[in-house]
């Protein structure tokens, strides 16, 4: 997951909500599905804390910094 982008990672979990909603799909599929939901959620959220760390880096105390790329 970790060669995902951000962008895929939400497509695909807007997927997961979407065939979790329509209650078509039998159980252990929506229990799978939610695990990956899970963690897509969680993978999304790291890089979004990670990205919120690089904007803090880049500015810092009103002054541009020098960034460093953590990747």
């Amino acid at each position: 997951m970790d060669d995902m982008t951000y962008e895929k990672a939400i497509k695909r979990l807007e997927e997961i909500v979407s065939l979790l909603e329509n209650n078509e799909i039998p159980l252990e599929d929506s229990i799978n599905l939610f695990q990956e939901g899970v963690k897509l959620s969680q993978y999304c959220d790291q890089k979004l804390k990670n990205i919120q760390s690089q904007v803090a880096q880049i500015y810092e105390n009103g002054q541009l910094e020098e960034f460093q790329s953590e990747e």
